[in-house]
């Protein structure tokens, strides 16, 4: 399956897991998990920590310029990485629209 949507270097931006199906993450919400791409409608990410498909995350992203917001998404995908302890995840957002830093050039 093509993707339509245009997808940005994800140098720079991170999540923070605050809640996944409803409850809430302390244990996680300290921890930065780095974004491999993103695009308008979602995001792939790495993690050590297991989810789902389709567990429902609320997340804090951080953007390069130190801007945050929080966005609530599904996981929609999962693939295995080179570092059999990592995961990773396609995360489709719901709700918390966010703009893309516009790239130069």
């Amino acid at each position: 399956m093509a993707r339509n949507q245009e997808r940005a270097s994800a140098e720079g931006y991170c999540i923070q897991i605050l809640i996944v199906n409803g409850e809430v993450q302390n244990n996680l919400s300290h921890k930065s998990f780095y974004i491999e791409n993103i695009g308008k409608g979602g995001f792939r990410f790495i993690s050590d920590v297991k989810f789902e498909l389709e567990d429902r995350v609320q997340v804090l992203l951080r953007f390069p310029d130190d801007r945050s917001q929080e966005v609530l998404g599904r996981i929609c995908y999962s693939e295995e990485t080179a570092d059999a302890n990592n995961m990773a995840y396609g995360f489709s957002v719901i709700d918390g629209f966010y703009t893309l830093l516009a790239s130069s050039g």
